[in-house]
């Protein structure tokens, strides 16, 4: 039974000493490990792995324990968030600093703090850092081609654009930097809208011109315009004309008398007017009405029987107007009822 005892504790010590044997044995293996990239500290940075990169993945020789090295050999392929500092825009390189390197390992997987990195290959890595900045843009409207009462105005006349200081620096134009026209999307939409009025149109501000994930404050503004109707001339003949008293005179039977000295009965005139194509349309067509007065005076009765020219008003549908002056008349006013008794 001693023996039975002694055999058993020495098998116990043997594997005891083999497995403490074991666990300081260190073994060396490259894995291959896939590198993201962040920035550090500055949330307007922006980094990303040269496009030219042939790949992401490296090599990283590791030394250590040999069942921590087998476990991070099973979880082989790894990855590692590399956390870079502020540098300046354009191409560059991180150095894949071990330390650095095995700090962001230990985050992916806390077992690799017992292991030692050995080597990296390649030893950097091709990035390209960005930044993204703010610029003040004047908002105009100056290419419009559309005519108007009263040209677009703008509720908001400055915004600011949010965007990779590549592609500002791309940018060549002067203008681009420096301001936003938006006369083609105001025109647009204010195609659809009624003329001849004040109306107003929320105009969208594109930010596609500055480049992917660019912004702009505010998005969209306000505009009024009154865009111009379609306008029509025409001359309209045969417009009634008719001489008007004041209330006082209407019982007197005052008669316009022409030169010749025939009675100006029915006066009409030819005239020329301008406005919507429409209304004018409607005028032409008969569906509206125009007609002339000549308001005559006090003044004018006290002096009877004398030649004047009159220029006469017209009244006219509304938004149109006369395009040319209305040709004077002339005529002399009498009063039949003082002259009828010496025929």
């Amino acid at each position: 039974m001693e023996q039975v005892k002694l055999l058993s504790m020495t098998a116990v010590l043997a594997v005891l000493i083999w497995a403490g044997a074991d666990s300081l044995v260190n073994e060396a293996v490259s894995i291959r490990v896939f590198l993201q990239v962040e920035p550090l500290d500055n949330p307007d940075l922006l980094i990303e792995v040269d496009p030219d990169t042939p790949s992401r993945w490296v090599e990283v020789q590791v030394s250590g324990p040999r069942k921590i090295v087998e476990g991070a050999q099973d979880r082989e392929p790894l990855e590692a968030r590399l956390r870079v500092a502020d540098r300046p825009t354009g191409r560059t390189a991180v150095v894949l600093d071990r330390d650095m390197l095995k700090r962001a390992l230990v985050e992916e997987w806390n077992e690799f703090r017992r292991l030692t990195i050995v080597s990296v290959q390649p030893a950097t890595l091709p990035i390209h850092v960005d930044h993204m900045i703010n610029r003040e843009l004047a908002i105009t409207a100056q290419r419009l081609t559309m005519a108007y009462d009263e040209g677009p105005q703008l509720k908001q006349m400055f915004a600011t654009v949010r965007m990779r200081e590549t592609r500002y620096e791309e940018l060549s134009r002067p203008d681009l930097r420096s301001q936003i026209d938006i006369s083609t999307e105001v025109e647009r939409l204010l195609r659809g809208e009624r003329t001849g009025q004040p109306v107003s149109v929320l105009v969208p501000l594109d930010s596609h011109v500055f480049g992917p994930g660019a912004e702009l404050t505010p998005d969209r503004i306000e505009v009024t315009a009154t865009v111009r109707a379609d306008r029509r001339t025409e001359e309209i003949p045969t417009v009634p004309i008719k001489l008007a008293v004041s209330f006082a005179n209407l019982a007197k039977p005052y008669q316009a008398v022409a030169r010749d000295g025939t009675a100006l009965t029915l006066v009409t005139q030819t005239i020329t007017v301008t406005g919507p194509a429409d209304g004018v349309t409607r005028l032409l067509r008969g569906e509206t009405r125009a007609y002339g007065f000549i308001q005559l005076k006090q003044a004018d009765l006290e002096e009877l029987g004398v030649f004047k020219a009159w220029t006469p008003e017209f009244y006219l549908p509304p938004d149109i107007r006369m395009a040319e002056p209305a040709e004077a008349i002339e005529f002399k006013i009498i009063n039949k009822a003082e002259i009828e008794p010496n025929d």
